[in-house]
Order: structure tokens, then sequence, then C-alpha cells
């Protein structure tokens, strides 16, 4: 009866053993297809590369090069990586060469076809070659990527539409660069700066429009691509902001002693990053008036207010580190001493 009884169990245990045993050899099978077509992926890639890369090198720096051979469906993936990382390093009449080679070989259409219907990579290497081509047919749908939630593809769109077009592409883009957060500020520096005019014309002529929680970004936005702003502008911003980030922003694009009056009021600012750029516009625009306010921020509570305004009064030309010596000998107070030694003993080291 026991064995009658347990037969099933035996049974079902040995469909479940030969069930997992299937299944391990199914994944070994796969693993062993993948590398196998993994090694046959980087074969037909290195060839590619052997053959095209010498080719794409003479077009750049042959003015008429005729033959090429021809591009097979593919490998148009393999081409368009290939030729956008030569782009990303070139300039000028070399990269316009590349760009008639790409032509000549229908990249612009297969870019177009793969920003519409490609994967998510293949959307990004499309808008890279389109950026790159500088391709008005595709700025409608380039506008709609730029537009799209993700931040990978949506920033490389940017980047596009102002290769494509600076002074349209900096209009239509201006409110975005101010919003999307998910945009990191060096890179859009990075593919702004092709359009800093552009940009320093909307910023300009919008900021009054502009919402003050997006002023900080706007400044910061100008101080990564070193635009200069129209005083008037700065001593709207500088008059007006009620956000300490747009005040430290503004104040580190002033640049004009012009503003000396208004930039000390902001002296006893309860923000210490505000102090800070007080006292280092006081070190390029200060007078003998500002000593006396910058011997005080010696004693501020914070270590980089402290060490700005030994900076500022050691750089001051009526000043400088003698009279910064002659300070610190008549000092008592622990954190003013600390400082001016540590400025003291870092010109020493310059000097040497």
């Amino acid at each position: 009866m026991l064995n009658t009884f347990s037969d099933p169990y035996l049974e079902l245990a040995s469909w479940i053993g030969l069930a997992a045993l299937l299944l391990t050899l199914s994944l070994f099978l796969v693993i062993v297809y993948l590398r196998l077509r993994l090694r046959k992926n980087v074969r037909q890639e290195t060839l590619f590369i052997t053959l095209w890369r010498p080719l794409l090198i003479e077009a750049v720096s042959d003015e008429n090069l005729q033959a090429l051979p021809e591009l097979a469906p593919r490998d148009q993936l393999l081409f368009l990586k290939l030729w956008n990382y030569l782009q990303e390093s070139l300039r000028g009449s070399a990269s316009d060469r590349l760009n008639e080679v790409a032509r000549r070989l229908h990249c612009d259409v297969a870019a177009r076809k793969l920003l519409k219907k490609g994967n998510r990579a293949e959307r990004l290497l499309a808008i890279l070659t389109l950026g790159h081509l500088r391709d008005q047919a595709s700025w409608d749908e380039l506008k709609c990527q730029a537009a799209e939630a993700d931040p990978l593809a949506s920033i490389h769109a940017a980047r596009a539409l102002i290769k494509i077009d600076p002074l349209l592409g900096t209009q239509w883009l201006f409110p975005l660069l101010l919003k999307r957060r998910d945009w990191d500020i060096t890179q859009i520096a990075n593919f702004l700066g092709e359009a800093q005019k552009a940009f320093w014309l909307q910023l300009i002529k919008n900021i009054h429009k502009v919402d003050q929680q997006d002023w900080a970004r706007a400044l910061q936005l100008a101080d990564a691509i070193h635009l200069q702003l129209p005083l008037n502008t700065l001593l709207f911003v500088i008059r007006t902001c009620k956000s300490a980030d747009t005040l430290v922003a503004a104040l580190h694009l002033a640049s004009d002693s012009q503003l000396l009056p208004v930039v000390r009021t902001y002296l006893d600012h309860p923000q210490w990053q505000v102090r800070v750029e007080v006292a280092r516009f006081l070190s390029h625009f200060g007078d003998v008036d500002d000593v006396l306010s910058l011997q005080k921020l010696l004693h501020d509570e914070q270590w980089w207010v402290r060490y700005q305004a030994a900076q500022s009064l050691a750089s001051i030309p009526f000043y400088g580190y003698a009279q910064l010596q002659a300070l610190r000998a008549a000092t008592t107070e622990a954190l003013a001493i600390d400082m001016m030694d540590h400025v003291l003993a870092e010109h020493r080291q310059a000097m040497n």
C-alpha cells in the first residue's frame, strides 16, 4: 500500500526534475547562441570600421572624394555610429564634407525613418545625426522630441534644433531651457555656446516676463556660456528678486563698478552665499570705503565668507598682502586669525 500511495509523488518528482534539466539545457543553449551572435556582431563591426573609417577620414581631408562603396541596409546603424563619433570632434569645412558623404549615402532619409519608427537607442542616434546634418526637414519632429519627457532624448533634440537654426531654436527652446530641471546646465551650455547671441537677446527681451522662480536658472545659463548682461538688466534683477539663489547668480555676473552702491546693501544678507558674492565683487570694484566692510566679514560665522573676505583684501591693489599681514598681527579673534593665516600661507606657496 505504501509503494502504491507514493508512486504518483515519485512520478511528479521525476517530471519536475526532467523539466528543470530541460530548462537548464535551454538556458545554456540561449547563452551559447547569444555569445556566438555577439562575436559575429563584433567581427562584423570590426570589418565595417576597417573599411569605412579610412574612407571617412579621407573624405574629411579630400574635397574631391568621388568613389564610395555601397552602404548595405544592415550596415546603416554601424555607419551612423562611426559617422557621429567622427562628427563630434570636427568643425567647419571638415564637418561639412562628412555631411556630404552622409547625404550621398542617403543617411538623412534613413535617420528620419529611425526618428519616427526606431527604438529609443535608434531615435537617439537619429537625433544626433540630424543635428549634425542640420536637417531642416526634421525640424517639427525634433521639436516634438524636445518636448518629450525622456531627459536624454529631449536634450539631444534641443541640441539638434540649435545646430539647425541657432536663432529660431533658441527662441522656441527658451521656455524649456528655463523650466526643464532634468536638463543639466553644463550640458545645455555645451551646445548653447553656438547660440550665445540668440540666448542673450531672448534673455534681455523676456526677463520682465519670465517667472521669478526661473531667474536663477536663466542667469546661471548666462554665466555658463560666458555672457555679459546689460547693466540695466542686472540692476533690475538685483533690486527686484526675492530669491537668494537668483541674487547669488546675479551678483556672480555683476562686472560693473556702477553696481557698487546696490551691491553694498547686501553685505549683511542672511544667506552666506550672498555675502560671499558681495565680498568677491568688492575685490574687483570696491574702493577704500569697502576695506572696513571686508574686515568685518573676516569675523563672519561662515568659513567661505571669511575666506573670500581675506582673499578680497589681499587682492585689492590699495590693500594687499602686506596690509593683511599687519591686520593679522593686530587681530585677536581666533576665526579671523586662522583665516588670514590660511590665505597668507596660500600666497607664500604660490610665490614659491
